[in-house]
């Protein structure tokens, strides 16, 4: 052995590798949604252990931020910290690396499912209390989906509304929407930060980063149509998805065929991850795009290798004529807001705080309450079998209220 090979790039062994990525799958595809999302989230903790103890030294901060009562226990006084509570939103500055890097830290420490980046526009929001000046939710809306078929039959519009019209661009969907808890749990607090989402401060901002006015905004939930979104008269329940997505491998297995296909298929990689002539922004579904690649290169189904794991979709129609001018039936000058969100937060604490302190005080009667926080901060070096057996009873827990 030469000297320089000791720098050699390792060579790729195809049968080894294709032995890796399916037996991923295979592992993923054994696993209930609950467990498959769990997995994520460990591995989010622990693909790159030495990177996320690096940034450990900012837990404890960002733990003793997150608002929880005095004492939970104490009824009057948490009902009078409620009552007192001033939820506001807080909008990231476009472009602060180290703001963003905050804000991507807190959402994968208070929320259950891995963050992932998507491409195209992306505002992201904190939810903080301005009496204590706490943090309450994290908040992230981007490019909304090109196909979603209980919004688009709930819309009524057609390709050439949402692609040659541009009226895409009038929407929205809500990728992170996340309380932390145990405001969550305790006082329906998921409901509050996903109400507060449609409010003037984001709508506005959507308006004046990308200069269209947000018709609607739209988001999904893991657990089918049972969710925290229920009962939000700010949101629509249109329905679920199909079911039928398919499995995404650990992001290590994922990496190693992606350079394969880079610098061995690069005609069909190109092809399949450029924006198409004539269509602005960039390329949606690449991810995909390069899994079913995979697929075709280690000779296996994709179609085998699917779950079903149904998603609730969702709808704040923001506009009484939204529908008609996402159809192209009705100009921008004709939009007429709805009382609801033109009541702003004002609506959405005159109808959330009763329901908080209802639902704190049925807990308290029946000796329910669940004062914990939820944070992932213990994940970092943490076995897959102890993930589970700490956090796997969690999962979902708080999807439901």
């Amino acid at each position: 052995m030469g000297f320089g090979d000791f720098f050699d790039e390792p060579k790729f062994d195809f049968e080894k590798e294709r032995k890796a990525f399916v037996d991923n799958l295979n592992l993923l595809k054994t696993m209930s949604v609950e467990e498959q999302t769990l997995y994520k989230k460990w591995q989010e903790f622990n693909a790159d252990v030495y990177s996320m103890t690096q940034k450990a030294s900012k837990f404890k901060r960002i733990n003793n931020s997150i608002w929880m009562p005095k004492d939970i226990d104490n009824k009057e006084q948490t009902i009078k910290e409620i009552e007192a509570l001033e939820p506001y939103v807080e909008m990231l500055e476009q472009g602060n690396a180290k703001d963003n890097e905050t804000w991507t830290l807190v959402r994968k420490l208070v929320h259950t499912m891995e963050f992932t980046a998507n491409p195209g526009r992306n505002i992201k929001f904190f939810i903080k209390d301005r009496v204590t000046n706490k943090l309450l939710g994290v908040v992230c809306l981007g490019s909304d989906v090109t196909s979603l078929g209980a919004r688009d039959n709930f819309i009524g519009w057609t390709k050439d509304n949402k692609f040659v019209d541009g009226k895409l661009k009038y929407t929205s969907i809500g990728t992170t929407i996340c309380c932390a808890q145990p405001l969550g749990y305790n006082f329906l607090g998921g409901k509050l930060v996903a109400a507060l989402v449609t409010t003037s401060v984001v709508r506005d901002a959507w308006k004046k980063l990308y200069g269209q006015t947000l018709v609607g905004l739209s988001t999904t939930s893991l657990y089918g149509i049972h969710s925290m979104y229920n009962s939000i008269p700010l949101w629509k329940t249109l329905g679920s998805s199909k079911g039928r997505i398919a499995l995404k491998p650990d992001d290590a297995i994922y990496e190693t065929w992606h350079d394969w296909l880079k610098e061995n298929q690069k005609e069909e990689y190109l092809k399949q991850t450029t924006q198409k002539e004539g269509v602005a922004g960039p390329p949606t579904g690449v991810k995909q795009k390069v899994i079913n690649m995979i697929f075709k290169a280690v000779g296996i189904k994709g179609s085998d290798y699917m779950h079903g794991f149904k998603r609730g979709i969702f709808y704040a129609d923001i506009y009484e004529n939204g529908k008609e001018f996402l159809r192209g039936e009705i100009e921008e000058k004709d939009l007429k807001m709805k009382k609801k969100y033109n009541d702003d937060s004002d609506y959405v604490m005159n109808w959330w705080k009763p329901k908080a302190i209802r639902r704190y005080g049925k807990l308290f009667d029946e000796n329910r309450l669940k004062p914990e926080k939820l944070f992932y901060g213990d994940l970092v070096g943490m076995s897959w079998e102890e993930t589970k057996e700490q956090y796997l009873g969690e999962v979902g827990r708080y999807i439901y209220i």
